[in-house]
């Protein structure tokens, strides 16, 4: 057990062997890493504390020792009757059937938040400050809470149904704002569905409407109409038809007196372009020319 003297604040460290020079070192490291190194410290005569490897450890982090009077434990009463309340207390939990450090914990916990003769806790002593505990929870400060930032500046808050830009990576999408979590977080639904968690910085109000899309199907232009028919009409498509077939056309004969039209005769095409005068070129008049066709 390690004891302030000061504040009266107590560490304690299990062991499960007989301590030695080297074992008591590191607890010691332990706590002085967590509380500092203490200019004086007071124990008594066992070996450990007198060995070389401990004497040399404390003139190296520069600790003086101080040692009580042999076979006079009053000289380091501080410690020994925090000694004596942590065996008492230790000793009434006989009965829990918790582990020894559990315990221990419960113990010391209890130790430090518990006033000492001038109304004060060793916590307070020592960390400037009260811890809290079971009881702080049950009757709750109903003092004003001290703000923890000392910013005045206002902060940026977003309505409940609010239009805002939400950022995923590099891009935004647009979304609407559901629920309010705190003071910087919101819950915002997407456009596309998608619900998220965003940060105040990663939001920014916009006045773009959700986009609502409509699917219509194409009309036809070509599409056939149905064409009305009546009554008389419906009773007939269904009634069976009587009329005989229509017998097919012959070609008419022609008789002997009907000049029968040449089989080569060919319809002459008649061009629309309008005619000229054709002649021949004029390097041929020295020549006669005669038509081979």
């Amino acid at each position: 057990m390690c004891v302030d003297a000061k504040s009266k604040w107590a560490e304690v460290r299990i062991l499960r062997d007989a301590p030695s020079s080297a074992s008591t070192i590191t607890l010691l490291q332990n706590i002085f890493s967590v509380h500092g190194f203490p200019s004086v410290l007071v124990s008594d005569n066992a070996a450990i504390f007198k060995s070389e490897e401990f004497t040399v450890y404390c003139k190296e982090h520069g600790i003086f020792q101080k040692f009580s009077a042999p076979h006079h434990p009053a000289t380091n009463g501080l410690a020994e009757r925090s000694i004596q309340t942590l065996k008492r207390r230790l000793k009434a939990a006989a009965s829990d059937p918790a582990p020894l450090s559990i315990k221990l914990q419960q113990i010391m916990f209890h130790y430090r938040t518990t006033p000492l003769a001038s109304g004060l806790t060793p916590a307070e002593l020592y960390l400037k400050r009260k811890l809290r505990i079971r009881l702080d929870a049950l009757l709750p400060n109903k003092k004003a809470q001290v703000p923890t930032s000392s910013s005045t500046a206002r902060i940026r808050s977003l309505k409940v149904g609010e239009r805002v830009q939400a950022r995923i990576q590099d891009r935004w999408h647009f979304g609407t704002v559901t629920r309010k979590l705190g003071q910087y977080h919101y819950i915002v639904e997407l456009d596309s569905g998608r619900s998220l968690k965003r940060h105040i910085n990663q939001l920014i109000s916009t006045l773009v409407p959700k986009r609502r899309v409509t699917f219509t199907l194409p009309q036809n232009p070509h599409r056939s109409q149905g064409i009305p028919f009546s009554s008389d009409q419906s009773q007939g498509r269904n009634e069976p038809s009587l009329q005989s077939p229509t017998p097919p056309r012959q070609p008419p004969v022609r008789g002997p007196d009907q000049p029968t039209p040449p089989a080569n005769q060919q319809s002459q095409p008649t061009s629309s372009r309008p005619a000229r005068e054709r002649k021949p070129p004029e390097y041929l008049q020295d020549f006669v020319l005669q038509n081979l066709a």
